[in-house]
């Protein structure tokens, strides 16, 4: 049972939730593919690419975590092997999974200030 600092999606991401709600276009699908920066994982993490220990494996443990980098490459090969109108239901899965380990691991770092890219 969720208790009352549960996060729902749409707060851990509130531009993917809403690119999901709306229609995802083809550099939407890319970068969910493509780009660990700024695919859902990424904006969870602030668009900081710090999930993956800024890009340099080593550090993953130590400033990122190996279950998120596990979660984006998940929804990459979600949005990878679906129909474009398909994605967003096909992500649900994988991001209802996200979201609790999100509220079991790191929901406290919400509070850092993010860049929403365009």
């Amino acid at each position: 049972m969720p208790s009352s600092d549960y996060l729902v999606f749409e707060e851990i991401c509130p531009t993917w939730a809403s690119k999901l709600r709306t229609s995802l276009d083809n550099k939407d699908v890319r970068t969910l593919v493509h780009d660990s920066k700024y695919c859902i994982v990424g904006e969870a993490w602030g668009y900081t690419g710090r999930q993956t220990g800024y890009y340099i494996a080593p550090l993953i443990p130590l400033v990122g975590c190996w279950t998120c980098v596990r979660f984006g490459k998940a929804m990459g090969k979600v949005a990878n092997h679906s129909d474009q109108s398909s994605v967003a239901t096909n992500l649900q899965p994988v991001i209802s999974n996200f979201v609790e380990h999100w509220n079991d691991k790191h929901s406290g770092m919400l509070q850092r200030p993010r860049f929403r890219p365009s």
